[in-house]
């Protein structure tokens, strides 16, 4: 009985920390979409340079090593995860140090690439034509494909990373099993406002400087396919997540003819033996 007591206060208080536990989700799990946003006006900088000095350059080549190295962790054990159908890896989720290093690193790395952006800002909006050309001439079913691709990722971020935090900081325990539907929206309105403000417009160049510098004849550097390979692995975790749900349609449109057939055989059954 008293545990029962217990229980349902603890449910009650834990009601009350419900606001400030979707608040914290909602912006730490910005910090995903905020990096594909600073690593493409990255991007945009290798075709319009900007002056820095040589401790900002080497700073700045620690941050965007460390935050390629984390995304691309997550970009592949989300594509693992699509393709094989199975729940992500408990393995931080046991080690909750590790989520706190791995938000820390890439907050860090966001916060230290704010001043980049907003020196990216202050270059021409039109910086060079080929790249608006080459941005238009992409199909929009690529462009779907990321973006379910990249919501995805962000998903990942935040079941492997952003909810343990939040759960063990605003509940002092992680609820491991206990994934409700509000965080899945919290996180999907917080993505979709963030596509509609900068991403849909920007992350483009992730893909397009690349493609650029090939047609006219420019030398790619390593960050140039480490941005099409993110972009391209973020399409093809998309496009699995268009076959499973086209297959789950389709699996439960067959359903329901079976199902049919057998009333409709049942009912012919019972009519012969009445007759």
């Amino acid at each position: 009985m008293e545990g029962e007591i217990a229980k349902k206060n603890t449910r009650g208080s834990w009601s009350l920390l419900r606001p400030f536990q979707m608040i914290s989700i909602s912006l730490l799990s910005l910090l995903l979409p905020l990096s594909f946003l600073f690593l493409s006006r990255l991007s945009l900088s290798s075709v319009v340079p900007v002056t820095v000095s040589r401790v900002s350059s080497f700073l700045h080549q620690a941050d965007v090593g460390v935050l390629y190295t984390i995304l691309s962790l997550i970009i592949i054990s989300t594509l693992i995860n699509n393709l094989s159908g199975k729940p992500e890896c408990s393995l931080l989720h046991s080690h909750l140090y590790i989520c706190w290093i791995v938000l820390f690193l890439v907050q860090a790395c966001v916060a230290f690439g704010i001043e980049g952006m907003i020196m990216s800002t202050t270059m021409s909006t039109n910086p060079d034509e080929n790249l608006f050309l080459a941005s238009q001439e992409r199909w929009v079913l690529v462009r779907v494909m990321f973006f379910l691709g990249l919501h995805e990722v962000m998903l990942m971020w935040f079941r492997v990373v952003v909810k343990p935090v939040v759960d063990d900081t605003v509940f002092g325990v992680y609820m491991e099993e206990e994934e409700r539907w509000s965080e899945r929206v919290v996180v999907a309105v917080t993505f979709g406002l963030m596509w509609w403000w900068r991403l849909r417009d920007e992350v483009e160049s992730l893909v397009v400087v690349a493609e650029v510098k090939r047609k006219l004849l420019t030398s790619l550097d390593g960050v140039d396919f480490l941005n099409w390979w993110m972009y391209y692995i973020c399409v093809v975790i998309g496009l699995v997540k268009i076959f499973k749900a086209v297959s789950y349609f389709v699996n439960m449109f067959i359903l329901t003819i079976k199902r049919s057939r057998k009333g409709c055989e049942s009912c012919v059954v019972v009519d012969v033996d009445h007759v």
